[in-house]
């Protein structure tokens, strides 16, 4: 990043600059917002002039700035103008701050705002990032290709509106929002020219995502989740003004000033992350305990509970996991270490042929079994011991400890432990 060079204009806001391409390396200078020239009419035959974007970069603010207060402000700023569920306003502060101090990211986590219905703010959240993030490019639909080409162009942070009227079924598109999860990855093979020479481009830029609905499973394991909400009438909101957003630009220039003061420390950080956080989860929240961490007080404590409480209540399980809970749940309530398809696809809510089906992505499958004088086909505790402990939560208990819990394995069961088949 840049340090200040002509000193703040009137107003404190950002002295307006075109973003060169190749706008991710350091020397490349623009300012805050996203504008467009208009058309303008020609006489004859001559075509209008195509609207050109522009990328603004908020100029550092020209004073040392204590992060503390920084992210606290962020954070006011989002519970003035929106509804939020509890976390909500850390997680979107803390996001903030990383798009001026990307480039001492490896990982680019995406913030995915969902609702369940319109009308719960997300296009709100989304215009107030944009007069707070660095390099902002709004727009509500996207192709794979404006993707890729503006990110290679001028390494924005895109924030993608109405996802929900584009997304569905765009495989290529969901690759390419998915490829610049990590800095080594963030890359998508293309033909370029009359010649079709192979060309690589950059898919590495901070990223928000507003949608109704649930994301697609792989976007949100990638992702922030952040579920929006509608405004209860007793709540007092403020409504957002787009005109009046001088306070907005103070911050994004005083988060680019922190940034830009801490870059070296945020790239040689290694933040403790929460051990019940799966591997995934970790990924996408220790950028941001990175900054949390920097910037000390009560935002290290802050930041790890907001990324428990999003992730536990953000999402649920996919279909299979969830298969996985039930049927670990089904063989603690039941007692015993072995039960017949039949039996366990009742308990679970499948006929045994669709159980099946739902266990073969973990390797599992039923085999025959004896139960006391009759041999069935079925599924011993022990088949789900390795995806017990692979896919469901840290804290859920291991089929060791259902086990003792339902005095399993510490006295012979009341069927033979011999199968059939050399199971």
């Amino acid at each position: 990043m840049n340090k200040k060079e002509n000193g703040p204009t009137g107003q404190g806001e950002a002295k307006e600059r075109t973003l060169k391409s190749n706008a991710c390396d350091k020397k490349s200078s623009s300012n805050t917002k996203v504008t467009q020239a208009k058309s303008t009419k020609q006489s004859g035959k001559s075509k209008p002039k195509k609207a050109k974007i522009q990328l603004i970069n908020p100029e550092p603010w020209p004073d040392p700035v204590e992060g503390l207060d920084l992210l606290d402000q962020i954070k006011s700023t989002f519970l003035r103008y929106l509804s939020l569920p509890d976390g909500a306003a850390e997680a979107m502060a803390l996001f903030v701050v990383f798009t001026h101090a990307f480039e001492a990211a490896e990982i680019s986590p995406r913030l995915a705002l969902m609702s369940p219905v319109p009308g719960c703010g997300k296009t709100t959240a989304l215009t107030v990032l944009s007069h707070l993030v660095r390099r902002p490019l709004p727009a509500s639909n996207w192709t794979a290709a404006t993707v890729f080409r503006s990110i290679e162009r001028d390494c924005p942070t895109l924030l993608i509106d109405e996802a929900d009227t584009f997304l569905a079924g765009a495989e290529g598109l969901r690759g390419i929002l998915n490829s610049g999860h990590t800095q080594e990855m963030a890359f998508v093979m293309r033909s370029v020219g009359e010649d079709h020479q192979p060309h690589q481009f950059s898919t590495w830029a901070p990223m928000a995502i507003a949608k109704i609905g649930r994301f697609p499973a792989t976007i949100e394991e990638r992702s922030i989740m952040v579920q929006m909400q509608k405004r209860r009438p007793d709540e007092e909101i403020e409504r957002f003004r787009p005109g009046r957003v001088a306070d907005l630009k103070a911050l994004a220039r005083k988060a680019a000033r922190w940034a830009e003061d801490h870059l070296d420390a945020l790239r040689q950080a290694d933040p403790k992350m929460p051990e019940s956080m799966s591997d995934r989860i970790a990924d996408n929240w220790r950028p941001l305990f990175t900054i949390a961490d920097a910037v000390g007080g009560h935002w290290p404590d802050t930041a790890r509970y907001t990324a428990l409480r999003l992730s536990s209540g953000s999402k649920d399980p996919s279909p299979e996991v969830q298969v996985l809970a039930d049927i670990c749940a089904a063989f603690k309530d039941s007692g015993e270490d072995r039960l017949p398809s039949e039996t366990l696809g009742k308990k679970v809510g499948f006929k045994p042929h669709l159980l099946a089906r739902r266990l073969q992505p973990f390797g599992i499958k039923p085999r025959v079994i004896r139960f006391n004088l009759k041999t069935l086909r079925g599924y011993k505790l022990s088949y789900f011991e390795d995806a017990f402990a692979r896919y469901l939560p840290r804290e859920s208990a291991t089929p060791q400890q259902t086990n003792k819990i339902n005095g399993l394995g510490e006295s012979p069961p009341a069927t033979s432990s011999n199968d059939v088949a050399g199971d």
